[in-house]
């Protein structure tokens, strides 16, 4: 039973955060309403309470997602580099720039930046942060790797 509790979960989770992302281009951060989120992703607001405190945190969630799939696609260059320091370097934060619109318009992530500065001890603040200190490791993961291979 546990197991379709989960999954179920796990949809009302997708079905916000697709809602939000959709809504947030459409209408902009400001422009979308915890209302319209809701109605979009067949939830109540109510719902949507029980995910997130706020609209940031929606916001910080899908930062979060974006953030991760570009750690996970960098893992790769570290992985196995190209030889030229340079060519690295530009692969790793190439796929960073392409990857970064995938789900955020830059109206969005202006907005998490502006979020993150102006609340710093916030948990979305902290999470950004956090997020960009990985980042920031995998580029030093990136030069280690390269200087194991010489």
């Amino acid at each position: 039973m546990s197991g379709l509790r989960e999954r179920q979960k796990a949809d009302r989770h997708r079905r916000i955060i697709d809602a939000a992302t959709a809504l947030f281009r459409e209408a902009g951060y400001e422009g979308a309403k915890i209302e319209a989120i809701a109605a979009r992703a067949e939830v109540s607001i109510g719902t949507i309470y029980n995910y997130y405190q706020n609209k940031g945190d929606i916001l910080g969630a899908i930062v979060s997602m974006e953030v991760n799939e570009v750690l996970n696609a960098g893992r790769g260059v570290v992985a196995s580099p190209p030889a030229n320091v340079g060519d690295a370097l530009d692969t790793l934060i190439g796929i960073y720039i392409e990857h970064s619109l995938n789900y955020l318009s830059k109206e969005m992530w202006r907005q998490a930046m502006a979020i993150s500065t102006q609340l710093p001890d916030s948990p979305f603040g902290q999470a950004y942060t956090a997020l960009d200190r990985e980042l920031t490791r995998q580029i030093s993961a990136l030069i280690a790797r390269l200087q194991e291979l010489g």
